[in-house]
Formats: structure tokens, sequence, C-alpha cells
């Protein structure tokens, strides 16, 4: 057998040599759920509180409110301390507030995973707050499988999806309780918190040998007498 070392990353071997390597194969995964690269969803909630505040005419002419602080060519702009988002507002007025309907509560479940060699089911959600939860398809849902186009896992398919559903309730929620979102880790949100963490363990020295401890002798004090005089 002979190998070329003329070019860097190709080698000349004889067609008549076995390789040993030929029709042997490791496991590219240990299982389905060994099978995800990345994982991440998130529930997000919104509330519409039924609260509808009316502008009323203004009253008086004053000037425009604005959100900035300084022009954009103002030379003094780089010595500003008081910086950030005016909400100095210049105008005067109280507007009324009235309540138009009950609350309504929207929930948005979207994510994006990666995984080797089988397709990502989209997650949905079935119950959210101890009550159902129904689609909401003024949002339109959209969702998508497909082969990530940056390559694969050593001629495995890689999967890459994303997802976006949107829902609401026919009632108002009645608890807290939230679906876990990464099904993928086995993490639920209901958990018993430990009373405290593993610290550091040194690792085992191979070569250690037994030997007695150290024992250190104190010697005990001596008072002197306090009626003996030198």
């Amino acid at each position: 057998m002979s190998f070329s070392t003329d070019t860097a990353g190709l080698f000349n071997i004889d067609s008549d040599t076995p390789v040993v390597e030929q029709d042997a194969t490791i496991p590219w995964a240990s299982g389905p759920s060994a099978s995800w690269v990345y994982y991440d969803c998130t529930i997000e909630t919104m509330l519409d509180s039924g609260i509808v505040v009316h502008n009323r005419l203004p009253q008086v002419n004053l000037p425009h409110d604005t959100l900035a602080l300084s022009a954009i060519d103002d030379p003094k702009l780089d010595a500003l301390i008081n910086g950030g988002v005016n909400l100095k507002c210049q105008d005067q007025y109280t507007d009324i507030v009235q309540r138009m309907g009950h609350a309504r509560y929207w929930f948005r479940i979207h994510g994006r995973a990666l995984r080797i060699g089988y397709k990502v089911p989209i997650p949905r959600i079935v119950t959210i707050g101890g009550v159902p939860a129904i689609p909401y398809d003024k949002n339109p849902q959209w969702a998508f499988n497909r082969i990530f186009p940056s390559g694969n896992y050593s001629g495995i398919i890689l999967w890459h999806a994303e997802w976006s559903l949107w829902y609401t309730t026919a009632v108002p929620p009645v608890n807290q309780t939230i679906p876990a979102s990464d099904p993928s880790a086995h993490i639920s949100d209901v958990v018993t918190l430990p009373s405290g963490m593993q610290a550091p363990v040194s690792a085992i020295d191979d070569n250690a040998t037994s030997t007695k401890p150290t024992v250190l002798r104190i010697a005990p004090s001596v008072k002197r007498p306090r009626n003996i005089k030198r």
C-alpha cells in the first residue's frame, strides 16, 4: 500500500487492499428522544382588559408632544446627561375611561427546532389557565418542516421547523397553569425545588496512597499561681 504526499486531502491506495472500516457503521442516535439538536418554544400571553379611553377634543392650542429630547444636529448632543425617552407632555387633558367589554386573553405558541433524521412535530395548546384553549384564527396559524439548507449530519437529514399558533378562551382562565414549553427536555413547570445544590467534588487521584492521619498534640496551658512571688 502506498500513499501520496503531494496533495493534502488526497491519497493513493492500492485497489486490492481491504479497507477495514468498509461497511462498518455507528449509531447516529440512541433513539428518537436523543435526536433533538435544538428546541426553542415559547408561550406568550396577551390581554385586552376591555377598557376604552375616549379622547376629548383639545380645549387649548399647545405645542405638540414628542418622544425626542434633542435635535439630531444639536452640536451639544454628546454632552446631554438627562437623556432617554421624553415623557414630559405639553398638553393638558383628562380623557374618559369606559369599560366596553369583558377581558379577552390571547395565547401564542411559537418556536423553532432542529432534529436529526425525524421531522419535528408542531406543538399545540390544549388547555391553558385551567380552561380549554380555542384556536384564534384572526391571526392565521403557520408552520413548516424543511431540510436544513446548511448541510446534514454525516449523511442523515437534518430537519428544521418553525411555528406560530394563536389561541384564546371562551371563558376566563381560573388558575396559573401554563403548559411546559420544552417537552423534548422532559421539563415540567411542576417541580419540587431542592434544599441546596451539590458543591463541586474533587476528582479521585488514582495515585493516592493510604496514610495515617496527622495528629496534632497541643500542650495544656499552665497558669502561674497569683500568690507566688519571684
